[in-house]
């Protein structure tokens, strides 16, 4: 986030938390009430953005079926190999960390 949209997006906060309508909240701080309006869209564009930007396909692999039955997952160059009784909930993690460090 550059510098002036931490501005705006602080600005925009007290806004909100102000309760106050747009045309109130920006009576008297210099700037006026349609600018605020207009960063508070740009800002919520740019998160919603910022979201889509963060999902990843998973290229799933089954395993030949004679042998142990497998899953293995290729998630960012790294490969996870899924087998019967496996733990979902350190799955789920695992996955969200990797999606974290990317």
């Amino acid at each position: 986030m550059t510098e002036t949209e931490k501005k705006w997006h602080d600005r925009v906060a007290a806004w909100r938390a102000s309760g106050k309508s747009c045309e109130e909240f920006a009576q008297g701080q210099g700037y006026a009430a349609i600018t605020l309006q207009q960063w508070r869209f740009r800002l919520r564009k740019k998160e919603r953005d910022a979201k889509t930007e963060t999902v990843a396909l998973a290229r799933v692999v089954r395993s030949d079926a004679s042998a142990a039955p497998a899953m293995a997952v290729d998630l960012g160059g790294v490969r996870i190999e899924i087998r019967p009784g496996f733990d979902r909930t350190l799955l789920r993690e695992l996955v969200a960390a990797l999606m974290e460090a990317r």
